[in-house]
C-alpha cells in the first residue's frame, strides 16, 4: 500500500466511531494538562520577589505570561503527541480489528511498555530539539529554515514513535526498532505526511488518530511482505 493510499485509508478509519472516542479522550487529557501548567505557571509568579516598584513588578509578570506562553507553545506539540502514545496501542487494536477481522490480534503492549515507549520517546524529542536550537536561532532571520527543521525533526520523531509503537504488537520492543530501521524511508515518508497534518487547522485534530491508523497498514504490508520472503 502507498503512503497516498495508507493516509487515506487512516482517515477513513479516525472518522469511524471507535477511534473518535479515543479523541475525545486525548483532547481532554490534554486541555486538562494546559490549564494545570498555566495554573502552576501563575502561582510560580506569585513567589516572584517584590522590587519596590509596582510599574517593574507588574513588567516582571506580564514578562513572566509572555513566556510562559511562548514555552507552552514550543512544548505543547511535544507534549500532546506524548499524551497520544499512551493510546497509540488502543487506536491500533482498534483500527486492526475494523480493518483486519481475520488475521491473528496482536499483543496487548501494555500501560507499562507505552509509558516507558512514551518517556524515552519524550527524552528523545527533547535532546533533538535542544540539538536543532542553534538552526532554530538562524531560522529567526531565515524562517524557511525553521520550517525545514520542524518538518524533519518531527517527520523523523513521529515516524519512529507511530512505526515501532504499531509494530511492538507483533513483536518485542528491539524487533520492532529493527523493522523500523529496515525500512526508515517509509517510516520517516509516513512521519513527514502526519507531521504535516498535525499543523493543519481543524485537521491537526485528527491527524495523529490518521496517522497511527496510516502507519499500521503501511507496516502490516512490511510485516506481511518480510513474512512471505522468508517462506
Amino acid at each position: 500500500m502507498s503512503l497516498i493510499a495508507a493516509f487515506l485509508k487512516g482517515l477513513e478509519d479516525a472518522l469511524s466511531p471507535p477511534l473518535r472516542a479515543i479523541l475525545w479522550r486525548v483532547l481532554g487529557l490534554g486541555l486538562l494538562l494546559t490549564a494545570v501548567l498555566v495554573w502552576a505557571a501563575y502561582q510560580g509568579l506569585g513567589f516572584a520577589p517584590s522590587t519596590g516598584w509596582e510599574w517593574l513588578d507588574e513588567t516582571i509578570r506580564i514578562l513572566g505570561g509572555v513566556l510562559t506562553a511562548i514555552g507552552l507553545a514550543f512544548f505543547f506539540p511535544v507534549v500532546m503527541t506524548t499524551l497520544q502514545s499512551l493510546f497509540l496501542d488502543e487506536a491500533a487494536a482498534r483500527v486492526a480489528a475494523r480493518d483486519y477481522p481475520r488475521d491473528p490480534p496482536g499483543r496487548d503492549v501494555g500501560f507499562t511498555e507505552g509509558l516507558v515507549s512514551g518517556l524515552r520517546f519524550l527524552v528523545i524529542a527533547l535532546v533533538l530539539n535542544i540539538l536543532a536550537l542553534p538552526l532554530q536561532l538562524v531560522g529567526l532571520l531565515l524562517p524557511i529554515i525553521n520550517i525545514l527543521v520542524f518538518l524533519l525533526l518531527n517527520g523523523y520523531l513521529v515516524g519512529r514513535e507511530y512505526f515501532e509503537q504499531v509494530a511492538m504488537r507483533h513483536a518485542s520492543a528491539a524487533d520492532a526498532a529493527r523493522l523500523r530501521r529496515a525500512h526508515r524511508g517509509l517510516a520517516f515518508g509516513a512521519g513527514l505526511l502526519g507531521t504535516g497534518l498535525m499543523v493543519v487547522p481543524i485537521v491537526s485534530l485528527i491527524a495523529p488518530l490518521v496517522t497511527v491508523a496510516a502507519m499500521l497498514h503501511l507496516e502490516r504490508g512490511v510485516r506481511l511482505g518480510r513474512a512471505r520472503g522468508m517462506k
